[in-house]
């Protein structure tokens, strides 16, 4: 078999999922991002008025 018989049908799948992408449209794209990790100094997230170990 010559390159040109085998790259076609990938030519036809490469293009058929590429417009079913665009027609259909990609949910994950429009999604708002999520947002980022609060990291280590994010607020303590219990209330103030609970006792800690150390009062």
């Amino acid at each position: 078999m010559s390159k040109r018989v085998i790259s076609i049908p990938i030519r036809v799948g490469v293009l058929a999922a590429l417009l079913s992408i665009m027609l259909g449209g990609c949910d994950l794209l429009r999604e708002p991002p999520v947002p980022d990790w609060p990291g280590p100094h994010a607020p303590y997230p219990f209330p103030d008025n609970i006792p800690h170990r150390t009062e």
